[in-house]
């Protein structure tokens, strides 16, 4: 099925690249980082190239290649197929970053202001979830949802679920996310997502449920998650876990800000982990950022693997 749909969607890029033009854009990071009890690196984090079309006022394309080290794989690309009329209802196919909760909206790294993402993205979407499938999605008035079916997650050699482009057994993930913005610089919203992932088993599920809040007032920013996850491992009781995070950003000057997040990941029969995560960053001009970051974990036995980072950012 995912070499079905990738396949059709490259054809009908290509096939129509007469109809539209293509923009294409795209980043590359550079990362320094050293651990607390460890060494310092410098390595090469994403090199992302985007292609964004219209072939019409209801039909667009947008696609990712991403090289991670010698690897090369696809970042978000589908179609978008606009069914009504201004904003109400369109529906996405192909390989989507996952709409559940808002970290998903900051994935690339020229979005996310902080050189780490949460610990609730680390551990409970598998660094970040990406899944091919189809998403309907729109707004109503002060509403906007998402209603998704795609193959869902797999499952390491630990049954730990992963993120995965194939299916592995005979049933889908169905989620949905709901987000109501009673003033325009507040949302609040709910994201759930439940299906199956180990291999040939349809029986046992991993489910997410999820809540967030933004906020936003002059050069405040403030946002927050909720999460909580099960996996249903067979022969065992249910492995169930949750986590959050707060995270405040305040535009300094211009180009200038700064960030501060604090979040925590618990199993249900384990202690906390907790981590802090502060960061400044510099907008040079526009197109190149300079990150700085320190981040605190905390955790039972004390394991002293704090890590500081510093991140350069190109977009072109």
């Amino acid at each position: 099925m995912t070499r079905i749909i990738l396949a059709g969607i490259l054809i009908l890029f290509f096939g129509q690249n007469t109809l539209a033009e293509t923009e294409i854009t795209g980043f590359v990071d550079i990362l320094c980082q050293g651990r607390q009890k460890g060494k310092t690196t410098f390595g090469m984090g994403t090199f992302e190239i985007d292609f964004t079309s219209e072939f019409s006022q209801k039909i667009s394309f947008e696609g990712a290649v991403v090289i991670e080290g010698e690897a090369i794989s696809l970042g978000q690309t589908l179609v978008d197929f606009k069914l009504l009329e201004k904003e109400n209802l369109s529906l996405q196919v192909g390989l989507i970053d996952m709409p559940f909760g808002l970290d998903y909206e900051v994935f690339a790294a020229p979005d996310r202001k902080l050189t780490t993402p949460p610990l609730v993205t680390e551990l409970m979407m598998d660094g970040g979830w990406s899944d091919v499938g189809v998403n309907f999605h729109g707004s109503l008035s002060i509403v906007k949802y998402n209603l998704y079916v795609v193959n869902g997650m797999g499952a390491d050699e630990n049954n730990v679920p992963a993120n995965q482009l194939e299916e592995n057994n005979n049933a889908k993930t169905i989620g949905k996310r709901l987000v109501i913005s009673p003033i325009k610089s507040l949302e609040f919203g709910f994201s759930y997502a439940q299906g199956p992932y180990l291999p040939d088993n349809s029986e046992e599920t991993i489910s997410r449920t999820g809540g967030h809040i933004r906020f936003k007032h002059g050069p405040f920013k403030i946002k927050g998650e909720f999460v909580s996850g099960s996996e249903e491992i067979p022969g065992k009781a249910k492995n169930e876990h949750y986590g959050y995070y707060l995270q405040g950003l305040c535009n300094i000057s211009e180009g200038i800000y700064g960030a501060l997040r604090y979040g925590g990941w618990k199993p249900k029969q384990a202690e906390w982990i907790n981590r802090i995560t502060a960061g400044l960053g510099y907008d040079i001009i526009e197109n190149v950022s300079l990150r700085i970051g320190y981040q605190i974990n905390s955790e039972t036995p004390e394991k002293g693997n704090n890590l500081i980072s510093s991140q350069v950012v190109i977009c072109f």
